[in-house]
């Protein structure tokens, strides 16, 4: 197994991510490297979370000053991540795609370590430039949208980004109640 450098394709994941996601994929890494890179990825969406909730005061923690556990932030992120990626395989399949769940949950993982890049730099936005924070934002929900898109396409050998698009529009319908059936406060 050689692993690229990983500055080289964070570039070529933001210029050219059905090229990255080919390269990520022919990587193969075994079932141990997949789950520990999960594993490490949740822990750290959740210190980038924690430190935003430290940095970040927002409205609902004025009327809950308990803040939610880490084991809580963990579960959930873990749940959130594993849900997508069944609900991208599943939908994807009847669609006609060929994923396999170890190639897509390690495209969804780098995707998920670019994304929590982008959140920490927002985080530090937030302290120096707040107005900087908001363009950070959308940038990173277009480029994710964008980067996904394509990591899709690559990963079901589509060869249609309007079959990965539908792909996500599905796996959105099929996840939402499921989602909603498990967050303790909402309106279900």
């Amino acid at each position: 197994m050689n692993i690229p450098p990983l500055g080289p394709l964070v570039v070529l994941t933001l210029r050219r991510p059905a090229e990255a996601a080919r390269q990520i994929l022919t990587l193969d890494l075994g079932r141990e490297a997949v789950w520990l890179s999960f594993f490490l990825v949740v822990v750290f969406n959740c210190l980038i979370q924690l430190s935003t909730d430290l940095i970040i005061p927002t409205p609902d923690a004025q009327l809950n000053p308990e803040a939610e556990g880490i084991p809580f932030i963990l579960i959930r992120s873990a749940g959130a991540m594993l849900l997508s990626v069944a609900a991208f395989l599943l939908v994807g399949r009847v669609l006609g795609g060929n994923a396999t769940l170890s190639g897509l949950l390690t495209l969804m993982i780098w995707l998920s370590f670019l994304q929590s890049g982008a959140l920490l730099a927002m985080v530090i936005s937030s302290v120096t430039i707040p107005a900087l924070t908001f363009l950070l934002l959308l940038a990173t929900l277009g480029w994710s949208l964008y980067i996904t898109l394509h990591f899709l396409n690559e990963a079901h050998q589509f060869g249609s980004l309007g079959k990965a698009f539908a792909v996500i529009l599905l796996a959105a319908i099929v996840a939402l109640p499921i989602v909603l059936m498990f967050t303790p406060t909402g309106p279900v």
